[in-house]
């Protein structure tokens, strides 16, 4: 009885440590390169919805409606990220269906087609840019550089 509590105990406390070295495996946090596609399309809404605490905005592409999953609104703020209904775009993002069945893609970078810019959301690693402690909400950067974008 002792012995299987021990090993309860023991699983328990080291089962934290494998899922975390699991993940450890997979560099993309929230991205699967394995899904990645590039899609062109018109904006439909600027700012849809919110998914797990980051700013969504719903394109078209072929008569598919995709929701595009971008950064936090902070983020957003800080790169200027001005998108308008109409707006031509390419997005380079991971595809997955939501519980409800909806399109989304965890964007990776976005371009905007009538002007050129291009935006990064993930680093080559598929790593969140906005992750970075140099340019996080409370950091230093929004002191001394308001108003730049990244």
């Amino acid at each position: 009885m002792i012995k299987e509590a021990v090993t309860v105990l023991g699983l328990m406390l080291i089962l934290p440590t494998l899922v975390d070295t699991a993940m450890a495996g997979t560099n993309c946090t929230g991205y699967d390169e394995n899904t990645e596609i590039i899609v062109s399309g018109v904006v439909l809404k600027p700012s849809a919805c919110e998914f797990r605490g980051l700013q969504c905005f719903t394109m078209e592409s072929r008569s598919r409606v995709f929701h595009v999953v971008t950064a936090p609104t902070w983020f957003l703020e800080r790169i200027h990220l001005n998108l308008l209904p109409g707006t031509v775009v390419r997005v380079v993002g991971s595809k997955f269906y939501s519980p409800d069945g909806a399109l989304y893609l965890m964007a990776r970078g976005l371009k905007n087609i009538p002007t050129g810019r291009n935006i990064q959301f993930r680093d080559s690693k598929c790593r969140p840019i906005w992750s970075r402690q140099s340019i996080k909400k409370s950091s230093c950067m929004k002191i001394f550089f308001h108003g730049q974008s990244l």
